[in-house]
């Protein structure tokens, strides 16, 4: 099953800022929903575990992403299996300078879900896909923010 999602969260913070944190593992990759455990490879790449589940179908995804900073946006690929089922997804973070200052962040996620999560509905995993990839999102700006971030 394929899905497309995407947002923008106005942060208050400035633009460098907010870039220098979605291009750092160490800060970007401790804002995503029910993480486990984070082990950073390099200044690109980390190992996530995060928990997941849908319906009856609960457990834990081991994530492989990649950050690849670029001149305007910042691109995330990610590659995770668990429980019999896959998760491909790619996502693009872009910047822009509201009137009256701060950052908004404009994100895209295109993700494909394979096994049987895909089989539990469309409207029920694109529900949860949509929750979970927002609060991804709404996690960044509150760390930025100073607000502690909901694990």
């Amino acid at each position: 099953m394929k899905m497309n999602l995407n947002g923008v969260e106005r942060i208050a913070a400035d633009l460098a800022t907010v870039r220098s944190f979605v291009t750092d593992p160490n800060l970007v990759g401790r804002c995503m929903p029910d993480l486990q455990d984070l082990k950073v490879v390099d200044e690109t790449h980390m190992v996530a575990l995060v928990k997941m589940g849908i319906g009856p179908i609960r457990g834990t995804f081991k994530m492989e992403i990649e950050l690849m900073p670029g001149a305007d946006e910042v691109a995330m690929k990610l590659k995770g299996s668990g429980m019999g089922n896959g998760l491909a997804m790619t996502s693009s973070m872009r910047f822009a300078v509201p009137e009256g200052g701060g950052c908004d962040l404009h994100w895209t996620a295109d993700a494909a879900v394979s096994g049987p999560l895909a089989g539990v509905g469309g409207r029920l995993l694109e529900g949860q896909a949509k929750k979970t990839t927002e609060q991804l999102f709404v996690n960044i700006r509150q760390a930025l923010e100073g607000q502690k971030a909901p694990v």
